[in-house]
């Protein structure tokens, strides 16, 4: 009796042994969701996520663009699905705060694991969905602030600002103005002149500034909620020989940003890092994928550092003229700080 209970035992460490070996070594699908390849981060996200799946022989992948459009989103997940079945996992710069839950249901009906990031809908939670592997983004409202506050540090603690807003309805427009509005508050002889929804367009910023230039006599500086409307506000500076005099940010870290600080036209950005976002989000979803198992904290915020002309060279050798190197089995790498839920975000965020 005791032969044949041995034998059964090791006969199951064999098959559960197989089984996991049989998970690394299948063929698995990587669904890469990006709003567009045409901006400069959008592309860097996708970039990360290729990063990630060609450190694996046992991974194919896919981009597929949405246009920031949600039921092109939804559709090419599920035809994405249907090609691959199971062995399907996702990584998704969600086209809209509102399909992020659309997204994460299509993928939990189906057995698929996907990250999302930098959007969700109220009362969704990584915590209620198995196949929700993790949430991963950015400390928006810490970006808004440290580079609010470092312009006006560098206006001395005094003088007159702009502002330029993203896009109406998004939680990363929202949050990084809350944390420029928490810089303001510190500041009392700084002067809010007028804010303006640029929509992350360079086009509508440079619209913007330029009547701004029109209408106030003096302006220190344009806070920017994204490199591509600060570098908008810098085109319009130019034009009336203001750049470099007139401060001005940006959030993101695209190539343009990176020069524009070395050329003395912006005074600093706050670096996203889209390779980190996207490849690290692919990973977790990878990892729950094949293991069954996610993060006990899987609502993740990734290191953002500030670029400025004191490390811009250092920086943009790593990340513009390079890619950047990661070890993706290290999971917490990229970790600034994890919860378990979004309220605990949100509480985090509201300190």
């Amino acid at each position: 009796m005791k032969k044949v209970l041995a034998l059964v035992l090791s006969l199951m460490l064999v098959l559960s042994f197989g089984a996991f070996a049989s998970a690394e070594e299948e063929t698995w699908h990587l669904g890469i969701l990006v709003h567009g390849l045409e901006n400069e981060f959008w592309a860097q996200e996708a970039n990360g996520a290729i990063l990630f799946a060609e450190t694996h022989d046992n991974i194919e992948y896919q981009v597929m663009v949405t246009d920031g459009d949600d039921n092109k989103e939804n559709q090419a997940i599920r035809d994405f699905i249907a090609q691959h079945g199971d062995k399907a996992f996702f990584v998704s710069d969600v086209a809209s705060t509102a399909n992020s839950i659309n997204a994460v249901e299509i993928c939990e009906e189906a057995g698929c694991y996907i990250t999302v990031l930098w959007q969700h809908a109220e009362g969704l939670e990584v915590k209620d969905y198995e196949h929700f592997a993790a949430f991963l983004t950015a400390d928006d409202f810490n970006s808004g602030y440290v580079t609010a506050k470092y312009l006006f540090d560098q206006m001395g603690g005094e003088g007159k600002v702009c502002a330029l807003y993203g896009v109406q309805g998004e939680d990363s427009a929202a949050n990084r103005y809350r944390g420029f509005q928490a810089a303001l508050e510190e500041y009392p002889n700084i002067e809010m002149l007028d804010m303006q929804v640029a929509s992350w367009s360079q086009d509508q910023a440079m619209s913007f500034t330029q009547t701004w230039l029109s209408t106030y006599d003096d302006i220190d500086a344009i806070w920017s909620a994204n490199d591509t409307m600060g570098l908008g506000a810098i085109e319009a500076l130019k034009l009336e020989g203001k750049n470099g005099e007139v401060l001005v940010n940006g959030i993101d870290g695209i190539a343009a940003a990176y020069d524009a600080v070395l050329d003395g036209d912006m005074t600093c950005f706050i670096a996203n890092n889209g390779y980190m976002l996207m490849g690290y989000g692919a990973a977790y979803a990878y990892e729950a994928a094949v293991n069954g198992t996610k993060v006990d904290r899987p609502i993740i915020q990734i290191n953002t550092p500030l670029v400025t002309a004191d490390n811009v060279e250092e920086m943009k050798a790593t990340f513009i003229d390079g890619q950047p190197e990661y070890d993706f089995t290290d999971l917490s790498y990229c970790v600034m700080a994890d919860y378990e839920t979004f309220e605990e975000l949100a509480a985090s965020s509201a300190e």
